[in-house]
């Protein structure tokens, strides 16, 4: 009895607007599109409103909505704040758990925030960049120090005593995610990288930086990582086969929203070098500079 339940639950359950796939603003609206109608059934029958109420909860969560067509209902109608809120950016990754905000994370925030370095000031000041023109680029140095790094890593570097590296910990705080591209687990923090190109890259300059300079491990870890993936943005060519580094613009839809998304891809193999939201690079986000 109880498997043909589970059988027959299965053959109704959307697995496109639910689980890992459920849409959260679809969910809250119809959730208060049913308790309203719930409401005014009750005024008729209490006990009509409960069943009416139940069975609309039962139905958004095998469904994952009650009326049909809400994700374009939701993504024309519910105000973009909303939307914002709720909705996961395709080049974010949410935490496995919230951060806890206790007075040591506050205090270490609050050390952070004061041994920020001006990213230009600072790349340029330790001969990591120069002015070319109107932009900037690697200095000769550090780019002979990169691709010199470079021929020291693994082709697959996605191990926890390489990552380690860039974290300034113990391999054993690094787990490996089973994931299609690189990403491990950091205490409740999941940490990605669109490639291996990218990880590549980010340890060879990483590693780079700290032979050129005494100064690169006095900024803070945080925004060391933030300078390391701005730095992709400077490669001309791939770091893992070598191509030439295009940028490529696409639209990635979620189920309420369209993101603009732009991409620094290698020609040869293909793998995103960067991935970043453009409205970010007009804010002046994602490490402080532009190249």
């Amino acid at each position: 009895m109880r498997e043909s339940l589970r059988a027959a639950l299965a053959r109704v359950r959307n697995p496109e607007y639910t689980g890992e796939n459920r849409c959260v603003p679809c969910t809250t609206v119809n959730a208060a599109l049913a308790a309203g109608a719930s409401a005014l059934v009750g005024k008729v029958s209490r006990r009509g409103g409960v069943a009416a109420f139940a069975g609309s909860l039962a139905v958004i969560g095998l469904r994952g909505y009650l009326v049909p067509g809400t994700p374009a209902l939701t993504k024309r109608y519910l105000p973009a704040p909303i939307l914002e809120y709720f909705d996961t950016h395709p080049l974010e990754e949410p935490d496995e758990e919230p951060t806890e905000l206790t007075t040591e994370t506050i205090e270490e925030y609050e050390r952070q925030r004061e041994r920020a370095v001006d990213p230009e000031r600072f790349l340029l000041e330790v001969g990591a960049v120069e002015i070319r023109e109107n932009d900037l680029g690697f200095t000769d140095d550090l780019a002979d120090l990169i691709d010199d790094r470079l021929r020291t890593l693994p082709d697959d570097p996605i191990e926890p005593e390489l990552v380690a590296e860039l974290y300034g910990l113990e391999p054993g705080s690094v787990t490996v995610e089973d994931r299609s591209y690189p990403a491990v687990k950091i205490g409740r923090r999941i940490h990605t990288w669109p490639s291996t190109a990218a990880l590549l890259a980010d340890l060879a300059t990483h590693r780079a930086l700290e032979e050129l300079t005494d100064r690169w491990a006095a900024v803070p870890q945080a925004q060391r990582i933030e300078l390391l993936e701005a730095l992709r943005s400077f490669r001309e060519r791939c770091p893992d086969c070598g191509g030439p580094i295009t940028l490529t613009e696409d639209t990635v839809d979620s189920c309420c929203q369209t993101y603009a998304v732009h991409a620094l891809n290698c020609d040869g193999c293909g793998q995103p070098l960067l991935e970043f939201d453009p409205e970010d690079v007009d804010r002046g986000a994602g490490g402080g500079f532009q190249p």
